[in-house]
């Protein structure tokens, strides 16, 4: 009997397990979110269980949903090798696929048309926003050709390049006593309340908390998965945090103080791909992307 379960049920399950939010997935896919959580609702009257439980805080996958996804991501790496080896055969045009997660979606975005518009009789590329874990693994089963990476995600297996450096800067509430500063230390910031993100391993925590060059004291806040979530906990007065100057166009400060931090490590986009790529075309994207950093965001966002 024909279950109804299609290839596009798998990667939906996917987005929701890696964005932690059924928002944030819909954005990744880009469809809508009712539509997306209708989907994945059908889906668990098909399988006879929940998936996920629903929360203020987003979505958790349950022991069913885990095993979902386990079997999900071998489906999908399947299909989109089949993918792979059928256009690597055809006829049709080369192109480059650079990915990112969404938060870079402007610099990917930047990146890709510069290099469009003057990479002669290279091959074109085109840009694609994924989750984190989807990125690294398509990267490695060469379904990805290069992707923009932050400190500190593993880089093991790939070989990479500096796109930019930018400073960090502290997000408070408005309310809070520091809110006003010009600038602050991490000192300034002892024993706050820090949001964490889900899934993070220990040195990643070190980072987002800014404890990776010196021992700070700090409490463990909300565990979040995506930027509106992040921004939220910071806006109600629920805890600190802090994010790369570049980055700070693409999120929604109302509510929300910036305060420049003097001593805490900066953030390092790089492109990465993978070790044993000869590609030429993978080459001149590289040079291009190292080329043509872009400028820190104007001074009026970090002040």
């Amino acid at each position: 009997m024909d279950s109804g379960i299609e290839l596009r049920h798998f990667r939906y399950v996917l987005a929701v397990a890696e964005e932690g939010t059924f928002t944030a997935a819909a954005a990744r896919l880009g469809m809508t979110q009712p539509a997306l959580s209708r989907a994945i609702r059908a889906l668990e009257q098909v399988m006879g269980t929940a998936l996920f439980e629903r929360g203020h805080h987003g979505a958790t996958l349950t022991e069913a949903g885990k095993t979902f996804r386990d079997d999900a991501r071998a489906v999908d790496a399947l299909a989109r090798k089949a993918l792979n080896r059928t256009g690597q055969r055809s006829n049709g045009p080369r192109h480059l696929r650079i990915t990112a997660r969404g938060c870079d979606v402007g610099t990917l975005e930047t990146l890709v048309a510069s290099y469009n518009s003057t990479r002669g009789d290279h091959a074109p590329a085109r840009g694609a926003i994924v989750g984190l874990q989807t990125r690294v693994e398509e990267v490695h089963a060469g379904e990805a050709d290069a992707t923009l990476m932050r400190s500190p995600d593993d880089l093991s297996g790939l070989d990479s390049d500096v796109v930019r450096t930018d400073p960090r800067v502290a997000l408070l509430p408005n309310a809070h006593p520091l809110a006003t500063r010009r600038m602050i230390k991490r000192a300034d910031l002892v024993d706050e309340t820090f949001t964490l993100w889900s899934g993070h391993t220990p040195e990643q925590i070190a980072y987002w908390t800014a404890t990776d060059l010196a021992r700070h004291g700090w409490r463990p806040g909300p565990t979040v998965s995506d930027a509106a979530q992040f921004g939220a906990c910071i806006r109600l007065g629920e805890s600190v945090g802090f994010i790369a100057a570049d980055l700070l166009p693409e999120m929604v400060l109302t509510g929300i103080s910036v305060v420049p931090v003097a001593d805490i490590s900066v953030s390092e986009l790089r492109i990465a791909w993978p070790r044993s790529a000869t590609s030429r075309d993978i080459a001149h994207f590289v040079r291009h992307a190292t080329s043509t950093a872009e400028d820190c965001p104007p001074l009026s966002r970090i002040t």
